[in-house]
């Protein structure tokens, strides 16, 4: 009854917390006029609202498209719909969001990158209190420019983070601080120990 009472505390949190961002509504969908539902007419609409779609997400993600990559998914624009209706205003397309992400990520450069998306998993978080003294360390790495959690259990956490000098850099600097443990080496998510 414990942990159902803090999971359900942790989740409410995610919603008023100031540190995260709300979610966007209506991000991955578009409604672009038509002169009438011919297939071509649907066609040049489609990739008219992906184009719309892809511009409003890296806006949202503050990053950019490549003309060359941007070229090609509005060649395959049906591909990533996941469904449309014919309105009033004209037709209304709703991209899949798994889909788009992976294009717009497509267009990431090498490790390299100055601000790279990374998973962190957290495990100890017992209470709230040793939750947000979690959260508050992350905050408090300068490294870091955006941490949100992603799934959050009973006794742990994974965060999503996005970091300047990227994985290797954060793993260095959690380490050197000692606030968090290591659990793993090489494993593709960063898993730490908080032990208060």
């Amino acid at each position: 009854m414990l942990y159902r009472s803090f999971f359900v505390l942790i989740f409410s949190l995610l919603f008023i917390s100031a540190g995260w961002a709300e979610p966007v509504t209506g991000l991955y969908e578009s409604e672009v006029p038509v002169e009438d539902q011919s297939q071509e007419q649907r066609q040049q609409a489609i990739r008219k609202a992906l184009e719309e779609v892809l511009d409003k997400v890296a806006t949202a993600r503050e990053s950019t498209i490549a003309r060359d990559l941007l070229n090609s998914a509005l060649e395959r624009a049906e591909h990533y719909i996941q469904q449309y209706r014919y309105t009033e205003q004209g037709l209304w397309v709703h991209f899949d969001n798994r889909a788009v992400d992976e294009l717009l990520q497509q267009d990431l450069p090498s490790s390299t990158t100055p601000d790279e998306g990374i998973l962190l998993k957290v495990t100890g978080i017992r209470s709230l209190s040793d939750y947000v003294r979690v959260t508050n360390y992350l905050a408090s790495l300068k490294l870091l420019s955006a941490a949100w959690p992603r799934i959050v259990a009973p006794d742990s956490t994974l965060f999503q983070i996005r970091a300047r000098n990227g994985r290797g850099a954060v793993a260095q600097a959690i380490v050197r601080d000692g606030f968090l443990q290591r659990i793993d080496g090489d494993a593709p998510v960063l898993s730490f120990l908080y032990s208060p």
